[in-house]
């Protein structure tokens, strides 16, 4: 589960899941007192009770974590991930990585680089979702390939906790005369950049953006 509260990398592995404790910054184990915003680097948070793991997503949801990383190994991972499930309304949207010849599109909006996304409508698939939603951001064309990952992150809208899996894919642009930022979803730009322009923009993006992109790099689409 590549899993984003308030933009911070959080990830739930399964209680027998094998860890090499060596790798993190910081482990913190469940008889010890958990403030998250005494921890930075790569934490890992290991065999720990629901109640603690609720208690960590309430603090993760209201605070900004910018440097730091968590991996949480709960004692009981199907209740645990059930309880987390449960502080959230799940919302399903798509998007993709469009690629034309060695250039990528980006669209700029609230003040960030970011890749055309969108929630699905009644009764739509997660691959129609993403050809429409880059179609309609963008005006550019596009012939769906491969999927790229999946993430899952959360956000607050009218007071309400909401919860977003998205589902990415590689796409060809098939025309792009009709290139033009969406302006009603308040998007300002959309243009191709090569990879390692995209690289540079991407500095100023979301975590879960950026492992989007690094998921794609790593696939070699």
């Amino acid at each position: 589960m590549n899993l984003f509260i308030n933009d911070t990398p959080v990830k739930f592995v399964k209680e027998d899941e094998p860890i090499d404790s060596s790798v993190f910054d910081c482990v913190i184990r469940s008889n010890s007192s958990i403030n998250l915003s005494e921890l930075s680097g790569n934490v890992l948070i290991d065999n720990v009770e629901s109640p603690q793991v609720r208690q960590m997503i309430n603090q993760l949801v209201e605070e900004p974590f910018n440097e730091t990383e968590f991996v949480i190994r709960p004692n009981n991972y199907k209740e645990a991930k059930a309880d987390f499930m449960s502080l959230f309304k799940v919302m399903e949207a798509a998007g993709g990585v469009v690629v034309k010849d060695n250039t990528h599109l980006l669209i700029y909006r609230l003040e960030k680089w970011d890749f055309p996304k969108g929630k699905l409508e009644n009764g739509e698939s997660f691959k129609a979702a993403a050809v429409r939603e880059v179609e309609e951001e963008t005006g550019v064309k596009v012939l769906l390939q491969h999927k790229i990952c999946t993430t899952w992150h959360t956000y607050t809208f009218r007071k309400k906790r909401i919860l977003k899996c998205t589902k990415w894919y590689v796409m060809e642009c098939v025309n792009d005369q009709n290139l033009a930022p969406q302006e009603d979803e308040s998007i300002e730009k959309a243009e191709w950049f090569t990879r390692t322009e995209a690289n540079d923009a991407l500095k100023n993006t979301y975590n879960s953006i950026r492992f989007v992109w690094n998921s794609y790099l790593e696939n070699k689409f």
